[in-house]
């Protein structure tokens, strides 16, 4: 499969979650999306035509202008996107030496860029459409973080936490819990909590492609499908995640051991997006299965490490950046791995 192959067919998968983003938050959000593409765009034109290597046909600088913008909050300033853009693509990319050879995800290290640079516009989040109540423009990841730091640790699940604090879920949130509790989970003694069912479709603030899970979900099971991406890294990245959350996660909310609630975790912020349309990156990940399965154990603590413990609430553009560090360590260990294998079997 040829490059600009791949990189179309990933921005094919990035469309569900990005029609999504613009109908939940509107014209500001399809501005990002514009701006972001557009100086992605314009960046890899202004490096590559005067070297006669005219190669936005490829996709990849079309493809990493949308992963940024789908990254971004539906708020923040148009610059933000398109410096984040531009560094992606000049920085990143074009100054390593242009497609295949860059070191890091460049999308990743324009988002990363922008947290670190901008921390306070990386922040300006916006209500979903419908919703007017105070509260609602803070994406619940960061709304758990706040509560938990204004009143401490709490014996609920992290929704728990949110509903105590007065998190504003959508009526129709109410009446999809309440029917399934009542309809299906009572005669079992179970119930799902409030706000389940927003965090479940993504009716909640958040990044503009980021809020609806199972929508990534539906694009990425298109690259999986065509061969885009290997299954390895991203469910092995997931696995260990919601393992590690499920056993030390609810230590935070007072809960205990085994019961940190990973479906919200796993739910919640850019992780899914970043596990399925990121990490799996040819260029930036291990060349064989054995180091993708091992990249994604690693990725899996490195995000659980910093959104549990680390100022960003998200962590996962972090975590992908520094396993981008690890890969071609990976690479070389397990070439000289079964080097030395071959070399016992010929003796």
């Amino acid at each position: 499969m040829s490059s600009a192959r791949m990189a179309w067919l990933a921005s094919l998968g990035l469309l569900p979650a990005a029609a999504w983003g613009l109908l939940l938050f509107g014209p500001p959000a399809a501005a990002v999306l514009v701006v972001s593409i557009a100086a992605a765009a314009a960046c890899e034109l202004a490096v590559t035509l005067p070297r006669h290597g005219y190669t936005l046909s490829d996709g990849s600088a079309f493809f990493t202008g949308a992963l940024v913008a789908l990254m971004m909050p539906p708020a923040v300033p148009l610059y933000v996107p398109a410096v984040a853009s531009a560094f992606g693509i000049l920085v990143v990319k074009q100054t390593f030496g242009g497609l295949g050879r860059n070191w890091m995800n460049p999308a990743m290290g324009g988002v990363v860029f922008s947290f670190l640079s901008w921390p306070g516009l990386m922040s300006r989040w916006a209500a979903p459409l419908g919703s007017a109540a105070a509260g609602a423009e803070v994406p619940p990841l960061e709304a758990l973080r706040a509560a938990l730091a204004a009143s401490g640790p709490r014996d609920v699940t992290p929704l728990g936490v949110l509903g105590r604090a007065g998190y504003p879920f959508s009526p129709m949130d109410a009446s999809a819990v309440g029917w399934v509790n009542s309809h299906v989970l009572a005669p079992l003694g179970a119930a799902l909590p409030q706000g389940s069912f927003d965090i479940l479709v993504g009716h909640v603030a958040g990044s503009i492609g980021a809020t609806c899970v199972p929508l990534v979900v539906a694009g990425a099971a298109l690259l999986l499908a065509r061969g885009v991406i290997r299954w390895h890294l991203p469910v092995f990245y997931l696995g260990t995640f919601a393992l590690l959350s499920l056993v030390f996660g609810g230590l935070g909310t007072g809960q205990g051991w085994f019961a940190g609630g990973p479906g919200f975790h796993l739910l919640s912020g850019n992780l899914v997006l970043a596990a399925f349309f990121a990490a799996p990156d040819p260029v930036t990940s291990p060349l064989t299965d054995t180091g993708r399965l091992a990249l994604g154990i690693i990725l899996g603590v490195l995000t659980f490490l910093l959104r549990f413990f680390g100022s960003l609430a998200d962590g996962a553009a972090a975590a992908i950046l520094l396993g981008n560090c690890i890969s071609p360590l990976l690479d070389r260990w397990l070439e000289r791995r079964k080097s030395r294998v071959m070399e016992r079997e010929a003796a």
